[in-house]
């Protein structure tokens, strides 16, 4: 079942780098703010998933942040299913960094995490 989850999840990821593609948002905070539509459509996706996700600024990155929202029990087991995954998505992250770049002067890299319901980080993993 867990296996099932974090294969969902690094489905809805990949899905959520295709679709955030802004036209010329110059800043971060304008990035985010054109992509919030397809933001939310994923949110409501991931929620039935026991999962959420937020978009935030750290410093000159854009971070993808996904916290559990339910117990997901032994986290390392997890955590290799997720590693797993990000390196097979890795061309996705860097497509996704690239159009970052294009779309936001001044942007760095590009950093995705995994956290329990109780804000632990699972996983980070940073493109740059």
């Amino acid at each position: 079942m867990k296996k099932l989850l974090v294969a969902v999840c690094c489905l809805v990821m990949c899905l959520s780098f295709a679709s955030c593609g802004g036209s010329g948002a110059g800043s971060m905070d304008k990035y985010i703010s054109s992509i919030q539509s397809q933001m939310e459509s994923m949110k409501d996706t991931l929620d039935s998933s026991g999962m959420d996700v937020e978009l935030i600024q750290r410093g000159n990155s854009l971070v993808y942040r996904y916290q559990f929202t339910t117990d997901i029990g032994d986290t390392d087991v997890v955590k290799q299913t997720l590693e797993s995954g990000m390196e097979q998505m890795a061309s996705t992250f860097q497509a996704g960094l690239k159009e970052l770049k294009a779309q936001v002067s001044g942007a760095e890299s590009l950093i995705v995490e995994y956290v329990d319901k109780d804000g632990t980080v699972i996983l980070s993993k940073e493109y740059k």
